[in-house]
């Protein structure tokens, strides 16, 4: 059995050299991946949240991922949050996640749209989140995200406690889809 070999071009092409390093502007993005840290400088918890550049809206830097947007766990920044949060117009106002686990976990491939400022910090630019607004554009991809088994089952329940039921296409069936059954008897006709 003879083996077939793929010739590869080994041709230089200068608009082939990798993802390009993104510049400041409005990206649609999703939480991919987080971790629970602390903060070097004041020493408070934090929850450090990467995202991932949407591959299926048409968009410079498709692909890129922006990393270390820390969320800081004081009560005086909570607004950041809560800007994420409603970005994601995925929750009722008041909702509570248990922990910031939790939290963190829920945010992970919702779809929002940043706004992006170039930092320097020790002579390197990095991608620096300075907004959070809703996305334009419904997602068409399953997102890669990491999930993390530090927030505990009961923990989740906990959350998942306060969610609000999941609604059904049917009007007349419970929120897990199935038929309700009422008798006659409780028929008001």
């Amino acid at each position: 059995m003879k083996r077939q070999v793929t010739k590869i071009s080994f041709s230089y092409d200068e608009n082939n050299v990798g993802i390009k390093p993104l510049e400041a502007g409005i990206y649609e993005v999703y939480p991919s991946a987080w971790a629970r840290e602390q903060s070097k400088t004041s020493s408070n918890d934090m929850i450090q949240m990467n995202y991932i550049v949407r591959d299926d809206v048409e968009q410079p830097g498709q692909g890129n991922e922006i990393r270390f947007d820390n969320f800081v766990l004081t009560n005086s920044s909570a607004w950041r949050r809560n800007s994420l949060i409603k970005a994601t117009n995925a929750y009722p106002n008041g909702f509570d996640f248990g922990t910031p686990e939790n939290w963190a976990e829920e945010m992970l491939g919702k779809p929002i749209k940043v706004t992006v400022e170039m930092e320097t910090f020790n002579g390197k630019s990095n991608a620096k989140i300075k907004r959070f607004d809703k996305s334009d554009f419904p997602m068409t991809i399953q997102p890669q995200v990491k999930h993390h088994q530090q927030a505990s089952n009961q923990q989740m329940g906990q959350a998942n406690a306060s969610k609000p039921p999941v609604s059904s296409p049917d009007p007349f069936a419970n929120n897990n889809g199935q038929p309700i059954d009422i008798s006659d008897d409780d028929l008001p006709f």
